[in-house]
């Protein structure tokens, strides 16, 4: 039996993958409810939307920016203008919970999330985030975890696990796919949604099996959470935001049930498709992410 087969036979036993994300939302958002008293009080001076959300994208901080990394201090002062403009930052399980029809969102409901899982997450953003009480996500290229590149480290598992405990979620970029690889024609491309060159059979792979190696990296990644986090969601975060339909329906299939994108826009429960704003660059001061989220205003 191929590996993908027998991870899908160990995580969801007798169940299917919906039903087995069905009982998995269940749980989570009766302990989203439980917990409820216990969140920050929800802000109503000023309302920009209801029923709605905004999911914001970060990477990594550090005092050198870069494209994808802002200093500190710069995520610090987004953190203000969220708190400023009367924002209520929400875990990623609440608006799981809204989209499943489990729960209500509170209005100006946003969601921070973080890509890769890069070290400075635990040693910059998490204090931060920690005394303003917002929750975050980060999305792991799990393969990555306890990688120490002395260029641009990644988490460790027991950082992962003391943020865990103090509210923070994180669930998969790929078990290993986020890396450009080689096709046919030796252009680098994303190894979701490509068919790679097996250079040991000087061929291209097929269609299928492409569609086993993805799926066996997805569930690779999901036995990972599972087994170190004890994660019950399987949400989706795709590798440099490339996917097409076939690989979204591969996903469904195995039983994920949010996915999350690089396209813009604002999040009313009624796809699957999670759009973020990329604020996580050097050139959106205060100022201008204020107008960011701003421009959703009542839509």
């Amino acid at each position: 039996m191929p590996v993908y087969m027998l991870l899908m036979v160990l995580l969801m036993g007798s169940l299917s993958p919906a039903q087995q994300q069905e009982r998995a939302v269940n749980d989570v958002c009766t302990v989203q409810s439980a917990t409820a008293a216990k969140q920050p009080p929800i802000d109503t001076s000023v309302i920009h939307y209801t029923n709605k959300a905004l999911f914001l994208t970060y990477h990594h901080l550090d005092e050198q920016e870069s494209y994808i990394t802002i200093t500190p201090a710069k995520f610090k002062q987004h953190l203000q203008v969220l708190k400023d403009k009367h924002y209520n930052v929400i875990p990623i399980e609440d608006y799981v919970c809204f989209h499943n029809h489990r729960k209500t969102l509170p209005p100006n409901a946003v969601v921070i999330t973080f890509d890769d899982g890069y070290r400075s997450f635990y040693e910059k953003a998490y204090p931060l985030l920690k005394k303003t009480g917002y929750p975050a996500t980060n999305f792991l290229i799990i393969n990555d975890v306890n990688s120490d590149y002395p260029s641009l480290p990644f988490l460790s598992w027991e950082q992962i696990l003391e943020m865990k405990r103090d509210g923070f979620s994180f669930y998969s970029h790929s078990y290993d796919l986020h890396q450009k690889k080689r096709d046919e024609a030796g252009n680098l491309v994303p190894p979701l949604t490509n068919r790679l060159y097996l250079a040991n059979q000087s061929r291209a792979e097929t269609e299928e099996e492409r569609k086993a190696r993805v799926r066996e990296d997805l569930l690779v990644g999901e036995a990972y959470l599972k087994a170190k986090l004890h994660n019950q969601l399987s949400l989706f975060c795709f590798p440099m935001g490339e996917y097409n339909q076939t690989t979204l329906n591969e996903a469904r299939v195995l039983g994920f049930s949010l996915f999350f994108t690089t396209k813009e826009g604002i999040n009313t429960g009624s796809s699957d498709e999670i759009m973020r704003i990329s604020v996580g660059m050097p050139y959106v001061s205060a100022e201008l992410f204020a107008r960011k989220l701003q421009q959703y205003d009542l839509k």
